[in-house]
């Protein structure tokens, strides 16, 4: 990895699917979700596009991958399984790769012991309160946790207080020229449509103001709704690069891309979008 210069992969949304075995598994969120994956999704995601992505990511460059929520449809532990079976070829040097969850990872309330976004992609996040990793001497990534499961109508989020504790001691502990990239699942903004509360974070003024007063946070890495975008928000002190990569495995005549390269060099951000 180069000491000046970094590119990161981001990628988003993949949705691995399967259907519940389980006739208890039905009696859920689950039902709707598979109703709607069904009738709606599935022609979106056929399974040679999940292959197709894994092997042109294999063989772009890139010093880290980013993958920010939504690897499963329904949270099952097979659709994890086939997550993790699958994405083994870009996940072997686990330094390298920053996984965060998303509402489709938690779908469901389950107990402790069948918490699979923790089972199969937790050494990828990591057991602290936020993920963190060292990217060159200039750039630090934070990773959040902000899904939690919701009723059936709802797909929010919500950042906890103590999320944004650790991660303010996490940048204070750092030189004070050091460079930020923050990812979460859950858009900060939506620059093509209007605000839709059933999709967004709960608690999302409290922390679009929390990021307005940290200008050492330069870009922001998120996916949850299905359009990708790249723009810039200006605050009163600083500007921060939003990019969305949606899904990464949908296919889409709408969608400009498929997945963003973002090459970091100093203060410098350049965000590519790249189809296949």
């Amino acid at each position: 990895m180069s000491t000046d210069s970094l590119t990161i992969l981001h990628l988003s949304d993949l949705h691995f699917s399967a259907y519940p075995k389980n006739w208890n598994q039905w009696f859920s969120k689950r039902l709707l979700g598979a109703t709607n994956w069904w009738l709606n999704r599935s022609s979106k995601y056929p399974s040679q596009r999940y292959l197709q992505l894994i092997e042109v990511v294999r063989q772009m460059g890139w010093d880290h991958l980013v993958i920010s929520g939504d690897l499963t449809q329904l949270a099952l532990p097979e659709e994890f399984a086939k997550a993790r079976m699958a994405l083994r070829p870009l996940l072997q040097n686990q330094e390298r790769v920053s996984i965060v969850p998303g509402n489709h990872d938690y779908y469901v309330s389950e107990n402790e012991e069948s918490d699979y976004f923790r089972s199969y992609f937790g050494s990828f996040f990591g057991k602290n309160e936020i993920h963190t990793r060292r990217l060159n001497q200039n750039w630090h990534l934070i990773g959040w946790h902000s899904a939690a499961p919701t009723p059936w109508y709802s797909a929010s989020g919500c950042v906890r207080r103590q999320t944004l504790k650790a991660t303010d001691e996490y940048m204070q502990q750092q030189a004070t020229d050091t460079r930020f990239v923050l990812v979460n699942h859950y858009p900060i903004s939506f620059p093509d449509r209007e605000h839709d509360t059933k999709h967004e974070l709960l608690n999302l003024e409290q922390v679009q103001y929390w990021l307005s007063r940290r200008p050492q946070i330069r870009l922001y890495l998120h996916g949850h709704i299905h359009h990708n975008w790249h723009h810039v928000q200006q605050y009163a002190s600083h500007s921060l690069h939003v990019v969305n990569s949606a899904s990464s495995t949908m296919i889409d005549e709408k969608s400009t891309s498929s997945f963003h390269r973002i090459r970091l060099r100093k203060d410098q951000i350049q965000v590519e979008p790249i189809s296949f």
